[in-house]
């Protein structure tokens, strides 16, 4: 028996070796029993495996093999400097070679945030790796008719956060040296609805918006301060280059996506938050059409930070979707 909690304190290593990009040394943190179904927990920006901290318990407890890695380019996990690194060919294939190393068959695959944007290919690229697929917040859509940067910069501007983190310098000169205040500034609760459309474009500016930053109000935290200095004290030992190289390979994801079948064909489900602003809830409608055994449910009073904001809420979903779909 494993533990029944994530100790981000004691990380085990584990090497999977991708023959097209070479190495990559994972960071896993491991809870439950290792004869388990095993569950491989995907955390996004500006995230960590310790993001999953109050989801592993109940997951570890009901009797399933819970994997939480840091992704690659965050936390202890290898975070190379070439940005080709973080595309989802590459991305997809280390997991793949990490399965291998586990010597496990296949997993179930969970992500949020860019991990719920990265188990969807997982999924369809290597079917046969990836019992299921739940995703927290980022939705399966189709296919966009013209490359995602140029969308996003005629939406918002060059200002967008997601442009400027295409120059691969910008993060650490923006954020490096202020790793308190930026997660003070990131992790916190979503406006409501009703503000939204006041609000943008101008929140997606992130680089603009920070270096006026200094404090935020704690109510408005989606955690204590001793678990935002758990991800503070990681990001001044690995600064933002490497794990912002998933947003330098937005487009590169689109190119290699042309001609592809994007269907997901495994027991899906989504889970979706009424205020996150970043990716709405209506992101979701038609997943259906690319997801053919779908399950979807949206969490009220629910911004972004949904394993933060709700773990209880989280949690129950992604159990009773389990004990339905992969009983133990």
């Amino acid at each position: 028996m494993l533990k029944d909690y994530l100790d981000y304190s004691a990380p085990r290593y584990v090497t999977a070796n991708n023959s097209s990009s070479g190495d990559v040394r994972f960071a896993l943190y491991e809870a439950g029993p290792e004869d388990g179904p095993p569950l491989m927990l995907c955390h996004g920006w500006p995230e960590l495996a310790y993001s999953w901290k109050h989801i592993v318990p109940p997951l570890a407890r009901a009797g399933y093999r819970v994997i939480a890695p840091d992704m690659k380019g965050f936390g202890r996990t290898s975070a190379p400097s070439d940005d080709a690194a973080f595309g989802m060919d590459v991305l997809t294939a280390d997991f793949a070679a990490l399965l291998e190393a586990l010597d496990l068959s296949s997993a179930i695959f969970i992500g949020h945030d860019w991990g719920g944007a990265f188990v969807w290919p997982m999924a369809y690229r290597y079917p046969d790796l990836v019992r299921g697929v739940a995703s927290i917040c980022t939705p399966h859509v189709r296919r966009a008719p013209a490359p995602p940067l140029s969308i996003f910069e005629k939406r918002a501007g060059p200002k967008h956060y997601i442009i400027e983190f295409q120059d691969a310098t910008k993060p650490d000169n923006a954020f490096g040296g202020r790793e308190e205040a930026f997660c003070q500034y990131i992790f916190r609760d979503s406006p409501p609805r009703a503000a939204w459309d006041k609000l943008m474009p101008q929140a997606l500016y992130m680089i603009e918006n920070f270096t006026t930053f200094e404090q935020a109000d704690p109510t408005r935290l989606v955690m204590p301060l001793e678990d935002l200095a758990v991800f503070a004290e990681m990001y001044r030992k690995t600064g933002f280059r490497s794990c912002t190289g998933y947003y330098r390979n937005i487009d590169h994801n689109w190119q290699i996506t042309e001609g592809v079948d994007i269907t997901v064909r495994q027991p899906s489900l989504m889970i979706g938050a009424d205020r996150d602003m970043m990716l709405t809830p209506e992101q979701m409608d038609g997943m259906e059409d690319l997801c053919t055994d779908l399950e979807k449910h949206v969490l009220p009073s629910c911004g972004h930070w949904a394993m933060w904001e709700k773990p209880e809420e989280v949690h129950t979903l992604l159990l009773n979707w389990l004990q339905k779909r992969f009983p133990v």
